[in-house]
């Protein structure tokens, strides 16, 4: 399948997934942080408490968002008692509302001021979670792959109110910019930044679908030599192309964990939502995990065949093969290793009263109810489910 029927069929399917509105009634670490969540003073913006989050915008503020709401506009943006002038604007693909329904924002801190910080970074993206009935699935995702030690953004909670009205609990996500790059890889963060799904992937023709987030040089020269490099190579190549241009195994590690979640909305399952960072002194590749909205959930089999061009090809390979069966494997040890079913399930328990009374959810009271419900089940047994899979994978 090219790029751009990858990118129809994507965009189908996604539209197909969307739920119908209900109309009823240290970072540095390799465990999760914090098994607990609480309402306390704000040291930490990810430290899973359930902070508030307050936006204010003017009525010509409003009025562009309803004109061009990607395009940022001034807000005051209150949190942990303090306030900025913000740029704020709405985000989103399928998962995209207005400010009449639950939206979800990019603020950028330093838009109006270039010294101005939120706890040390310039943006934060605040998500909706209008796809995830549960509410936990980004958070419950970083938070294995932080532990995997894979470079997943930080995350946390907060309730939202804009303009007085209460839109209902959030996800905090750090942006993937160059905050993010100058945290995770320390003395070689001013390489080349780039965001794929929708279409772009390492197939020939598709690197003007990816989006160059950061990086000096817009020529896409790097990305596009390295999808020549992928096309080129065979069976008997690939793994060592993969090994030389990518951080391979931390690569696998990302899509174990997608492919022990359920992902189905993730580059192993879908080509879809990843971020890839050339780090130009090491001339070295990693793969970024992206919009985890879609996993936990539902009794699919591990997949016979991966999607995403890398491990798609890398899987025509027995050896990959054996390699990404050792990653998931991996997951599933690290995941009895620290308990992250008990993790998972009191950041479960600890939302579910935000969840189940978020005004603005198309799932309302009862979806997020039974989904909650399903998700504990799910989480209780999904070692063993994978590790009974994994007999014929």
């Amino acid at each position: 399948m090219d790029c751009r029927c990858r990118y129809l069929w994507g965009l189908a399917f996604l539209a197909a997934c969307a739920p119908a509105a209900d109309t009823g009634a240290d970072e540095d670490t390799a465990t999760p942080s914090g098994l607990g969540i609480d309402d306390g003073p704000v040291e930490d913006p990810f430290d899973r408490g359930i902070h508030d989050f307050t936006i204010d915008i003017d009525e010509a503020g409003l009025a562009s968002l309803a004109k061009a709401p990607r395009d940022d506009v001034p807000g005051q943006v209150t949190y942990g008692g303090e306030t900025w002038t913000a740029g704020v604007r709405l985000k989103g693909n399928t998962s995209f509302r207005d400010l009449s329904e639950k939206a979800s924002f990019k603020i950028d801190f330093h838009e109006y001021d270039d010294d101005a910080r939120w706890y040390g970074r310039k943006r934060v993206t605040l998500n909706n979670m209008i796809q995830d009935p549960t509410m936990s699935s980004e958070n419950l995702s970083y938070a294995l792959h932080t532990a995997m030690g894979n470079p997943a953004p930080m995350h946390g909670y907060a309730r939202v109110t804009v303009n007085g009205d209460y839109f209902g609990l959030y996800s905090v996500i750090e942006t993937v910019d160059d905050d993010f790059l100058e945290r995770l890889f320390v003395g070689d963060d001013e390489g080349n930044l780039y965001e794929g799904g929708y279409g772009g992937d390492f197939n020939n023709g598709c690197d003007d679908l990816f989006d160059q987030k950061e990086g000096d040089d817009e020529s896409l020269q790097d990305l596009e030599l390295l999808i020549e490099e992928v096309e080129a190579s065979t069976p008997k190549t690939i793994e060592a192309l993969l090994e030389e241009r990518f951080d391979l195994d931390g690569m696998m590690s990302v899509w174990a964990v997608e492919l022990v979640t359920l992902n189905s909305d993730a580059y192993t399952t879908l080509a879809n939502n990843f971020f890839v960072y050339h780090a130009l002194k090491a001339d070295r590749w990693t793969m970024i995990p992206w919009g985890p909205d879609q996993a936990w959930h539902g009794d699919e089999p591990l997949p016979k065949v991966l999607d995403g061009a890398l491990a798609e090809r890398c899987w025509e390979a027995p050896s990959c093969q054996a390699r990404m069966k050792a990653h998931v494997e991996a997951v599933l040890d690290e995941w009895d290793a620290i308990d992250f079913s008990a993790f998972a399930l009191e950041d479960i328990n600890a939302i579910e009263q935000d969840c189940r009374e978020d005004p603005r959810s198309d799932w309302g009271d009862y979806g997020c109810r039974d989904k909650i419900e399903e998700l504990r089940g799910w989480v209780s047994g999904r070692t063993a489910e994978v590790r009974s899979q994994l007999v014929d994978w």
